[in-house]
């Protein structure tokens, strides 16, 4: 009885060890599936503050996106893999490729990568930045 009992101890542990914890600062959001971020993104723009300052960056099509921050502006491609949103811009982030999952509460959206969270921006529809 204790055998079958602590197999059963090990294998609840192994089970809550291999789920990625989410982070709490999306425990009320909703996490969005790769067709959401895709039918969201297209033709709108997403504001957020960031440790190099404010920025909005402007998607006007389904791979396209442009961005301005403190008076600077970046173009980049963006994809969708499987329920993750894919970026990479030309200047930024030194052109690497970055996938994150999207978390949306209204039209506040959280970025979170390899369990933290790397962004907080939130939705504007259209291009109010002109960009």
């Amino acid at each position: 009885m204790k055998q079958i009992l602590l197999a059963g101890v090990v294998a609840f542990s192994l089970t809550a060890c291999a789920t990625t914890p989410q982070p709490l600062e999306v425990a009320n959001f909703t996490k969005l599936k790769g067709s959401e971020i895709l039918s969201l993104l297209p033709g709108n723009s997403l504001k957020g503050t960031d440790k190099s300052g404010e920025y909005v960056i402007y998607y006007p099509s389904e791979n396209t996106m442009k961005i301005i921050r403190n008076g600077k502006k970046d173009v980049g491609h963006w994809r969708i893999s499987g329920d993750k949103y894919c970026r990479q811009w030309t200047k930024l982030g030194k052109g690497k490729n970055r996938c994150l999952t999207f978390y949306k509460r209204g039209d506040a959206i959280t970025w979170v990568r390899k369990g933290k969270v790397r962004d907080r921006t939130f939705l504007l529809r259209g291009n109010p930045a002109g960009l």
